[in-house]
């Protein structure tokens, strides 16, 4: 598939966070960490989340080299080489990294690469009711986005 992304049309979001409980059931989180989060500013949901950039700051910051980045383009961080320094967290710029008080490392999203090595999609998408959150390959993701803008006339 190549190089795979994941955006959300904010706008159509209806903040229900259906999201945020399917991730934290993939994951098998705890309560604390949320690897997607719905921001609430009624009547606007703002979805927070990892954008798995090309040079990702939470990976420079790293002292450690515990954050890298696939060919697919996830950006992941292996939790046997984080020191827990937070550093990561505070160079995100979009607030995505999370710090899980219990195994006291830096958390987030993998576009639930498990999921993706079986041919499915983020758990977060396959569970979105208005299909806010598009998951695909590059050209994927062009050709979805077209689509929607194209259905509201833009």
């Amino acid at each position: 598939m190549g190089k795979v992304s994941l955006v959300v049309f904010q706008d159509d979001c209806v903040g229900c966070h259906a999201c945020e409980l399917a991730c934290k059931q993939e994951h098998s989180l705890d309560v604390g960490p949320r690897l997607i989060r719905v921001m609430e500013k009624p009547p606007v949901y703002v979805p927070i989340y990892c954008h798995h950039c090309a040079k990702p700051p939470c990976r420079e910051s790293c002292p450690v080299e515990a954050i890298s980045r696939d060919d697919r383009g996830v950006v992941e961080v292996d939790e046997e080489l984080c020191i827990g320094c937070k550093a990561c967290i505070e160079a995100c710029p979009f607030g995505a990294m999370q710090f899980d008080e219990d195994s006291e490392v830096a958390v987030k999203c993998d576009l639930c690469s498990e999921r993706l090595e079986r041919g499915q999609q983020p758990a977060c998408t396959a569970v979105c009711p208005t299909r806010c959150i598009l998951w695909g390959g590059m050209q994927e993701i062009y050709a979805k986005i077209d689509d929607r803008l194209s259905a509201r006339g833009e």
